[in-house]
């Protein structure tokens, strides 16, 4: 993609002005050194993708919107690493199912072997999503490409076989 000289100085002038400046609100919003920065050069990839120019880079105009931008950038990275997040790890989510049993039972540990048993009790749509969320580590997103079904529905069979592990765990 060849830029036009003017853009290029125009991209270099909003770096210089603005990449400060942009570090910090991302970094407000993240508070995670590496994904601000991410978030900085997601922000500045896509000025340039959309070839974004006002005649000054000093403008408040175009102040407002890198800030808009960055913002917006910063945003998306947070849901994503949000969403990529609710799936509690499986220690976790023993602690939570020892929590809720009998004190004697506390003894079980946070493997995937020692949980089979549960695991075993869930019928096949629930293992399968408790397999891969767990065992195999795949996120929503990909546990739900690879079993054929939505997002929301990956969620929520979790929900629903944390639930029956629970219950199942009582019976132990």
């Amino acid at each position: 993609m060849a830029l036009p000289q003017k853009q290029i100085l125009f991209i270099e002038d909003c770096y210089r002005l603005y990449e400060q400046k942009m570090y910090r609100v991302a970094y407000s919003i993240l508070h995670d050194e590496s994904l601000a920065e991410d978030a900085v050069q997601d922000a500045f990839l896509k000025l340039i993708r959309h070839k974004v120019h006002f005649d000054n880079a000093d403008s408040d105009d175009c102040k407002r919107y890198i800030i808009t931008v960055i913002r917006n950038a910063s945003i998306n990275i947070y849901n994503k690493r949000k969403s990529e997040n609710k799936i509690v790890s499986f220690s976790d989510n023993l602690e939570k199912i020892s929590d809720a049993a009998e004190p004697d039972l506390e003894s079980i540990q946070d493997t995937g072997a020692e949980c089979t048993p549960l695991m075993n009790k869930l019928p096949d749509k629930y293992y399968d999503v408790v397999d891969c969320l767990v065992i195999h580590e795949y996120s929503v997103s990909e546990t739900a490409g690879k079993l054929g079904i939505t997002e929301a529905n990956v969620r929520k069979r979790y929900e629903r076989a944390k639930k029956m592990m629970r219950k199942n765990l009582g019976q132990i």
